[in-house]
């Protein structure tokens, strides 16, 4: 069959327009494509630094944080070699006395301002009670102020501290908190290693979490992966609104001998805000200070156990040669301590691997003891033999009741 002359040519206009249309939908897709991606990004580009929140929330509360300067006086006796030799060839009348060497001690750390009349909240170990304790705080604005110590708890590693000045200070109220939710951003102000006003950011990575540093556990802790260094301690963690989180407390850096990044704790706001009311209102004279808890007090109450410190010529005496300890007075009836036979005029020279040397070294672990808890009391006992006193040692465990 024959094909009309004109029909090839139709069709190849018919097939070139054909694919003319397909190109132009298909760069018109990669356009728009293209022009709608612009559209999702503009947003992030309009918003100017000086208007993110979280340069906004830094100038809201670091003017209340200040850097805090602590330096307290050791004393020492150094006995004098020279001292040695003459008790040893000539007798004490040729001793010229030993000498008292003073070491100062630095720390640094972080505070935060709770009231514009000075009132400041840090952490126990920050501004710790010592002898001749010389606390200095310097402001975001650089002014600087000598700080006194009002109050402190060991126990929650908080201390009320005040500075005194002719004008109200800048300070971040405590009366709206952060609700702590689990991912919320939060935001470090504080001193890290010296570095004044240093801001680190990160998430509120867990809730109660339990740490112990040395003879002191604190459980019900904030964690963090916002940067907490040495110097950070006492200062707060916010969170996108300038609501304090907690009160930055510390970090950890090792475990099972491995090093730990993005590991910090704080202290929840809400047990900061209970201390400092409490710490405010005894300190205006509102509230009379709760009765002390000493840990004589407390292995009494929990083990039956009454205690004083032991004089080396009292040791001597009690037939243990000068031995540190704690001599047992008395042992309650029915108690743990007369149930694991411990008897009056013992020594007690260990609580768990604690060495007893005084009732005011004893760990502050004593003072958290719970019911039921297990403690390990090593002591000693002396018997008379004739001339001759024998010493026996050995190890109880008594639970606390």
């Amino acid at each position: 069959m024959g094909m009309k002359p004109g029909k090839g040519r139709e069709d190849a206009k018919l097939e070139g327009l054909v694919r003319s249309e397909t190109w132009i939908i298909f760069w018109g897709m990669r356009i728009a494509r293209v022009f709608c991606l612009g559209l999702l990004v503009v947003p992030a580009w309009a918003t100017a630094p000086q208007d993110e929140p979280v340069v906004k929330v830094v100038e809201k509360v670091r003017p209340a944080v200040v850097n805090i300067y602590t330096e307290r006086i050791v004393e020492q006796q150094v006995v004098d070699p020279i001292d040695a030799y003459m008790n040893q060839f000539f007798g004490g009348g040729m001793a010229r006395g030993n000498r008292i060497l003073q070491t100062p001690v630095r720390n640094l750390g972080s505070g935060l301002i709770i009231r514009p009349d000075g009132y400041i909240v840090t952490n126990q170990h920050v501004a710790s009670r010592a002898d001749k304790l010389k606390i200095r705080v310097t402001l975001a604005n650089g002014k600087d102020y000598e700080a006194k110590l009002l109050r402190d708890d060991d126990l929650q590693d908080l201390a009320l501290i005040k500075v005194e000045s002719t004008e109200p200070l800048p300070y971040l109220s405590l009366d709206k908190l952060s609700p702590n939710l689990l991912g919320q951003t939060v935001l470090v102000l504080g001193n890290p290693v010296g570095y004044e006003s240093s801001v680190s950011a990160g998430i509120l990575s867990a809730k109660d979490r339990t740490l112990t540093i040395g003879d002191l556990t604190m459980d019900g802790l904030l964690q963090t992966d916002a940067a907490i260094n040495p110097g950070n301690s006492g200062g707060p963690l916010v969170d996108s609104e300038g609501d304090l989180v907690g009160l930055s407390s510390a970090k950890m850096s090792v475990a099972q001998n491995l090093p730990v990044e993005s590991i910090g704790f704080a202290i929840p706001a809400e047990r900061v805000k209970r201390f400092v009311e409490d710490a405010v209102a005894i300190v205006e004279g509102k509230k009379s200070p709760p009765p002390e808890r000493s840990a004589a007090v407390v292995l009494k109450e929990k083990f039956g156990l009454e205690l004083k410190d032991v004089t080396p010529e009292e040791s001597v005496q009690a037939g243990y040669g000068g031995r540190q300890g704690l001599l047992v007075l008395n042992v309650q009836k029915g108690s743990p301590a007369e149930a694991a036979a411990i008897q009056k005029g013992m020594l007690v020279v260990g609580l768990g691997s604690v060495p007893c040397r005084s009732l005011e070294e004893l760990p502050r672990s004593v003072r958290q003891l719970k019911g039921g808890e297990d403690v390990r009391v090593s002591i000693l006992g002396a018997t008379k033999q004739g001339n001759f006193i024998a010493l026996r040692s050995g190890a109880v465990v008594l639970k606390a009741r």
